[in-house]
């Protein structure tokens, strides 16, 4: 066994080597870093998304007559305006029927007319007490009688010539013919599908927007938007409308916006990239720091390095809003004016000494 002498020397030498250590421990040399100021200012952030082009109106053309194709107006392609004559039907036995309405219309407007003379002679006579009162009820009755088969039948007529109207075939709104499904000779049963009509001018980019944008992105937000059919051009536009119905998948949000395109250079189907600008300077303030001030810890927390007293104090922050320089912070402790690292932060220990590079 050692003798307790030399066990107590090995203890002390041990404790003197350890203690070697601790002044390269604890004198940290003081590291030079960048900081800048918390500001307290609203944040316009620009937020990025992808979209596409649609139609906002894309109808399947019918009639609502059955007939033979007699004219087809229009081709696939062909631009048309609201009102425009797209195809019409053989409206021959239409017309006919029309013609001996009117002329039974015409007849029975002739017997109304001769009623309502015996019912007016009617009435001046039995004031006279010259005709019997059954006399004078005939003939009210028959003025009566002849007045409403003339109503049905002017009825008649102008339900056939909603008819024959109807033979012709308009554009309910300006557009381009994307597809034909008919031809001309071809028997054509109402309702059935004739033309594709697809409206070109103005185009809809909708996008889905992030359920936490909710709030911020609403009707008349400004937007840019680029084609990827047209990289060099970008259109200003602004959101005309909001889907307030949020996909349960995807946690988002439909956004529209109508874009002019007389030239139609736009098509349905196109790839779009949207920036929403949110935010303006009459907006909230709020605390926010440069992009560069956030660390992001391993275990998931979320920093800024602050410099107090010469000193570099770590600041558990929660994120908000941002935009490519800046991002919104909240935290308890922090101020407007305070300095927060944005260069050297990536290895600094808590309470080390920091020299603020100036310039």
């Amino acid at each position: 066994m050692p003798s307790k002498p030399k066990s107590r020397f090995l203890f002390l030498a041990a404790q003197l080597i350890a203690l070697s250590w601790l002044p390269s421990a604890l004198a940290q040399p003081a590291m030079q870093v960048r900081a800048e100021p918390v500001r307290l200012a609203p944040l316009i952030e620009r937020l990025p998304l992808s979209g596409s082009v649609i139609s906002p109106r894309n109808s399947q053309i019918a009639p609502q007559e059955s007939g033979l194709v007699r004219h087809m107006a229009v081709d696939e392609g062909d631009r048309v305006a609201e009102g425009d004559v797209l195809l019409e039907l053989d409206s021959e036995l239409i017309r006919l029927e029309l013609q001996r309405l009117a002329a039974r219309r015409e007849e029975a407007r002739l017997l109304y007319e001769d009623a309502r003379r015996l019912a007016d002679e009617g009435r001046r006579l039995v004031g006279e007490r010259n005709i019997s009162k059954s006399e004078y009820e005939s003939r009210l009755a028959a003025e009566a009688a002849a007045e409403k088969r003339y109503q049905q039948l002017g009825i008649e007529v102008a339900m056939q010539e909603v008819r024959l109207e109807r033979t012709t075939l308009r554009a309910p709104f300006a557009g381009v013919i994307g597809f034909k499904m008919t031809e001309q000779g071809q028997w054509l049963a109402a309702g059935s599908a004739a033309f594709q009509l697809v409206q070109l001018d103005p185009v809809r980019v909708q996008a889905r927007v992030p359920e936490r944008y909710y709030s911020e992105v609403r009707r008349g937000t400004p937007v840019r938007i680029r084609f990827d059919a047209w990289p060099g051009d970008a259109v200003e536009a602004s959101v005309d409308r909001i889907v307030a119905m949020s996909d349960l998948d995807t946690r988002s949000f439909l956004a529209w916006m109508d874009v002019p395109n007389e030239n139609l250079s736009l098509a349905p189907g196109m790839s779009a990239h949207l920036e929403f600008r949110l935010g303006d300077e009459n907006s909230t303030p709020v605390l926010q720091v440069p992009v560069d001030a956030i660390v992001r810890r391993p275990d998931g927390r979320i920093v800024v390095w602050v410099v107090r007293d010469g000193r570099a104090v770590s600041m558990p922050v929660a994120l908000g809003r941002r935009n490519e320089q800046r991002i919104e912070v909240r935290a308890e402790d922090l101020n407007g004016g305070d300095l927060v690292v944005t260069l050297g932060n990536e290895s600094l220990r808590e309470g080390q000494s920091v020299i603020v590079a100036q310039g």
